[in-house]
């Protein structure tokens, strides 16, 4: 997720390691699919979770030269929490080569002139909104509302609205020093890149 203050993005790489409730919380039963790709791998822990549901799980990751936009695999599934910049670009490829597409999004990235035509064509069919404001750097919420958007040709997840349950005070807590120390790593090991 990018975010900006006055004109100034606060986060230059784009990365923003996603607190693992969002995903653990996902009242989803993974064990419908056989494999996985992770299209930001980041700090690794969506595409280590995917691995610990027994999913076949390649990953993609443009800080070690694997480019998505690149990639050229099928997978049953691909989950992300995306760039917001190539969130677009991400979903469309997504459905290309996936049955089944999760992207963590802003609730407000329905509403843009600017997709209107794309959403008609894009239309999730179903959403799962994180009931709680995540925390991406373990410093607080960006005050804005997240979903999981969910494209699916098989119906294996089901149509419609759906809520993401909160973490437990002590996930947010673990997670919130989780996303700190990510981004800390982040300091130390790519801005050098």
């Amino acid at each position: 997720m990018s975010r900006q203050k006055q004109g100034k993005r606060l986060n230059t790489s784009d990365f923003y390691p996603t607190p693992s409730w969002c995903y653990k919380n996902l009242d989803i039963d993974w064990s419908q699919f056989s494999s996985a790709h992770e299209p930001c791998r980041g700090d690794s822990r969506i595409y280590d979770w995917l691995c610990e549901q027994n999913l076949n799980t390649t990953y993609s990751e443009i800080r070690e030269d694997k480019d998505f936009l690149e990639w050229t695999g099928t997978t049953d599934l691909i989950i992300t929490n995306p760039p917001f910049s190539l969130a677009q670009e991400f979903i469309t490829k997504s459905c290309k080569q996936a049955e089944t597409v999760l992207m963590l999004l802003r609730l407000n990235y329905l509403g843009s002139i600017t997709r209107h035509d794309w959403w008609k064509e894009h239309s999730p069919t179903s959403l799962y909104v994180l009931s709680k404001r995540p925390s991406f750097t373990g410093k607080g919420t960006d005050a804005t509302d997240y979903a999981w958007f969910v494209w699916d040709k098989t119906c294996r997840i089901p149509k419609g609205l759906h809520f993401v349950s909160p973490p437990t005070r002590a996930e947010g807590t673990a997670d919130n020093a989780a996303c700190a120390a990510a981004l800390a790593a982040l300091d130390k090991k790519w801005i050098e890149v």
